[in-house]
């Protein structure tokens, strides 16, 4: 029978155990878990926002309601009309919700605003407008609001690449996915989402229409959506420094603007853009066709003179 080995002395087992594998805490594979979840949805979005090849000499309207007949909409169409003019050979497209025509479109802009556009227009749909919508959400409105807007652009630029991304509309939340989608981006600002005027209101718990009686009068409740306003005034900030041109409709809007997105004097694409004010359009055809006969006399009557 040949011979037994011999035991492995303690030193021997001490040695081997030290040599053994260690097994590693929970939180290593939890971290590593989120990190490659993180990763996986980062390159899924940005399969899905450059899918499509994106086209030179472009712009991209963005207006989900182009329907609405306000003074936004005249913003939108005389926006058209002169990019068209400054650059014949841009191609333009308005990204619009309604399901209608470019044609009909068009029509619209020439019966109700009096804007003739030079030439022809592409239009891309957008299906998931109501995710912009704040009516959807009965609580944290803007927030999801500002998610939705985000999604909707996402949908844009997923339809359509353009050189340049305009919105006209103010969903600074969509942004930063213009900018990964390859975009330059420029915007035109009726409205401040977030301004501090709204959260200075809810500080002082004043009962108004963003700020309902029973959050007035708790000190917690107040606390907790004053916190919540500045923290979507930061990120509001971080989404509108995006832009790389900003333009406001009116001193007070440039100011708010200002004080969140910042901005610098540089024109580089990479910069943030310096709010100007660049007033609405206003039609005044129909002014033009008073008479003037006789204004003199009126101002007198008046006591103006």
């Amino acid at each position: 029978r040949p011979p037994r080995p011999p035991a492995p002395s303690s030193a021997m087992e001490a040695a081997t155990a030290s040599r053994a594998p260690t097994a590693l805490p929970m939180w290593v594979h939890v971290l590593h878990f989120c990190v490659s979840v993180v990763l996986l949805v980062v390159a899924s979005a940005l399969s899905y926002l450059r899918a499509g090849r994106r086209t030179p000499n472009s712009v991209g309207f963005y207006h989900p309601h182009t329907s609405d007949g306000g003074g936004g909409e005249r913003v939108l169409w005389c926006a058209v009309r002169e990019v068209m003019r400054a650059n014949p050979s841009a191609k333009c497209v308005v990204y619009s919700g309604d399901g209608v025509a470019a044609s009909v479109l068009a029509t619209r802009a020439r019966e109700r605003f009096g804007v003739i556009l030079p030439r022809a227009f592409d239009v891309v749909a957008l299906r998931r407008r109501a995710l912009a919508d704040p009516g959807l959400y009965p609580c944290f409105t803007m927030a999801f609001q500002a998610l939705g807007s985000a999604i909707l652009v996402a949908e844009a630029m997923h339809a359509f690449r353009p050189a340049v991304f305009f919105d006209t509309v103010g969903h600074a939340f969509g942004y930063p996915v213009a900018r990964v989608a390859g975009c330059r981006v420029a915007a035109y600002v009726h409205y401040p989402t977030v301004s501090s005027d709204m959260i200075k209101r809810v500080k002082a718990r004043r009962v108004v229409y963003n700020n309902a009686e029973s959050t007035a009068k708790s000190s917690a409740r107040t606390w907790a959506k004053t916190l919540y306003y500045r923290a979507l005034a930061r990120v509001y900030g971080a989404c509108g420094r995006c832009a790389a041109v900003v333009m406001c409709n009116s001193s007070w809007t440039e100011a708010h603007v200002r004080a969140l997105w910042g901005g610098t004097a540089s024109a580089s694409a990479t910069a943030t853009a310096t709010p100007r004010v660049v007033y609405p359009p206003v039609d005044v055809s129909a002014l033009e066709k008073l008479p003037i006969e006789g204004r003199g006399v009126s101002r007198r009557r008046a006591g103006f003179e």
